[in-house]
């Protein structure tokens, strides 16, 4: 699973705000901001979590390495 900390990474390193998100995964906004509010596992729906990493992941430029890491590659 992925944490708050590497999902707002992630956005930055594609230049997403939380409403491109919440978007691309079909989470609510007040979902993805409250993702975006941990700095570890956040305490949402695990649905909701996997939709938000799979969102980034289906980009084809973001990878996460551990718990921590997490890599976008650029356009």
């Amino acid at each position: 699973m992925v944490t708050g900390i590497q999902v707002r990474m992630a956005r930055a390193g594609l230049r997403w705000n939380a409403k491109d998100l919440s978007d691309k995964s079909g989470v609510g906004l007040s979902t993805v901001n409250k993702i975006d509010r941990a700095d570890g596992l956040p305490s949402v729906r695990i649905e909701n979590l996997q939709a938000v990493r799979d969102a980034l992941l289906n980009t084809g430029r973001v990878t996460f390495e551990g718990e921590h890491g997490v890599t976008v590659k650029p356009e």
